[in-house]
């Protein structure tokens, strides 16, 4: 799940709701964010979606991935086609 679905699919929960539910909200599986007074101030997520998310910032810090990244949007800004084995081949897949 994408950060900015994780963020809408999120359900807003006050605080002192989320003491009194926490149990209930780990079990769905579900996003909540946790809110001060109308505002956010923590955000609960399940566990398989904050793997995902750690995993895309370590992706992030791949500076070639990230080259071969901006030379694949490049190449498809110019009407290029990227062979997906080009890219492949560089993830080592």
């Amino acid at each position: 799940m994408s950060a900015n679905n994780l963020l809408r699919k999120a359900k807003p929960v006050n605080v002192r709701e989320a003491q009194a539910q926490l149990s209930k909200l780990i079990r769905l599986k579900e996003p909540s964010m946790v809110l001060s007074h109308g505002k956010p101030v923590s955000f609960l997520v399940p566990y398989e979606d904050m793997l995902d998310l750690v995993e895309t910032i370590d992706e992030l810090k791949d500076q070639k991935l990230l080259g071969e990244i901006e030379r694949a949007r490049k190449d498809y800004a110019q009407g290029k086609a990227v062979p997906a084995e080009r890219l492949f081949k560089k993830m080592g897949l």
